[in-house]
């Protein structure tokens, strides 16, 4: 039996909440930017920890196609300097065998260092068609410089109502009060909600 933290949204139907909407409006610029000539892409999601920005950049990789370990490639922050940012740009430059799109999605982007991100301002500023850059960050949109939030397509990810993580607790247990306080308590945090989960499932 599949644990409720394993749990990955593979449809839009599968989010809850504030990432739902993030979802779909992602989808919707994937599609647009498709029927464009599959012109570049470039997502920054912002948000608290556990709202399901990760669960978007993966959801949102698979819906354009993008085939891991051959278009779709992910990075930590804190391991982005120049000669990775520059790698990135050379893997970049080559279009797809896969699909139509190459895949990069860059975690925790707010721990890049200064001079990688500025590095990373022209690589974005020359992306090509059949491109996406998708970052995800824990940080407050301030805390980035303002020429690097230009770049992209911002989009802030809020927490869900905790009658929208009820509705997703649902699905894993049936016991209303534990669903009720496990919700409640989790502030928002899906992530910790579903850990929550794991344990009223194998008591």
């Amino acid at each position: 039996m599949q644990l409720p933290s394993e749990y990955k949204p593979r449809k839009l139907e599968d989010f809850i909440g504030p990432a739902q909407r993030t979802a779909r409006l992602m989808m919707n610029l994937g599609n647009h930017a498709r029927e464009n000539n599959n012109s570049s892409i470039k997502f920054l999601l912002n948000g608290e920890p556990g709202v399901g920005k990760s669960a978007l950049a993966e959801f949102f990789a698979c819906h354009m196609g993008c085939v891991e370990k051959h278009s779709r490639i992910k990075y930590n922050g804190t391991k982005v300097n120049v000669e990775v940012v520059d790698d990135i740009g050379r893997q970049l430059a080559y279009r797809s065998l896969y699909g139509d799109y190459n895949y990069v999605w860059i975690d925790e982007a707010d721990k890049i260092p200064q001079v990688a991100q500025v590095r990373l301002l022209t690589l974005l500023d020359d992306l090509g068609d059949g491109c996406a850059v998708v970052c995800t960050s824990n940080c407050k949109l301030k805390d980035f410089e303002e020429r690097f939030q230009t770049r992209f397509r911002v989009l802030e990810v809020e927490a869900p109502q905790p009658h929208e993580l009820q509705s997703l607790l649902a699905r894993f247990l049936t016991n209303e009060k534990t669903i009720t306080r496990i919700a409640q308590f989790a502030c928002g945090n899906v992530r910790a909600a579903l850990l929550d989960a794991d344990l009223a499932v194998a008591a």
